[in-house]
């Protein structure tokens, strides 16, 4: 069993590291695949701000929806972050002009949100690598059966309980 053990931990270390190597290659494959249809000046504004991973989750989470303004605390109930990291992240975004904040004109206190044309971009951005991501690794697991995949489900979700 020990030996069982150390061949799967080895493994799990094998796919982190894949994971890590190939992930810049899925956002070179998004940013080739977005460049044609965005500005200049708009590609020059994402590669100077160096967006976080967290970061485009916001901006996907506020491109997709369907309001012009979204209410802060809407949206902060939407994401997987602390209030305080969800705050940084927001004013850096609406530094790096990604977002704008606004306030209602019947509540100052309550703050809204809208995504910028150049967010909206970075947004686009983050979804297609996760398009190119996942079209990869429904190709590996293309080998498997689905049963050899739901015993691999079942053997990683009781290591991780």
């Amino acid at each position: 069993m020990n030996t069982q053990f150390s061949r799967l931990q080895e493994a799990i270390r094998n796919v982190n590291q894949q994971h890590e190597q190939t992930e810049e290659s899925f956002w070179q494959a998004a940013w080739n695949h977005l460049a044609d249809e965005m500005p200049q000046s708009q590609q020059t504004d994402l590669k100077l701000a160096k967006l976080t991973h967290n970061e485009m989750q916001i901006l996907s989470q506020l491109n997709n929806t369907t309001a012009e303004l979204v209410p802060y605390k809407e949206l902060q109930k939407q994401m997987p972050f602390s209030q305080g990291l969800f705050s940084r992240y927001v004013n850096r975004l609406a530094k790096a002009s990604l977002i704008e904040k606004s306030k209602k004109a019947d509540n100052k206190k309550a703050v809204q949100l809208s995504i910028t044309e150049t967010g909206r971009y970075a947004a686009k951005l983050h979804d297609e690598m996760h398009r190119v991501e996942i079209a990869s690794y429904e190709k590996s697991l293309s080998n498997f059966d689905s049963e050899e995949i739901e015993t691999a489900i079942r053997v990683l979700s009781q290591l991780s309980d």
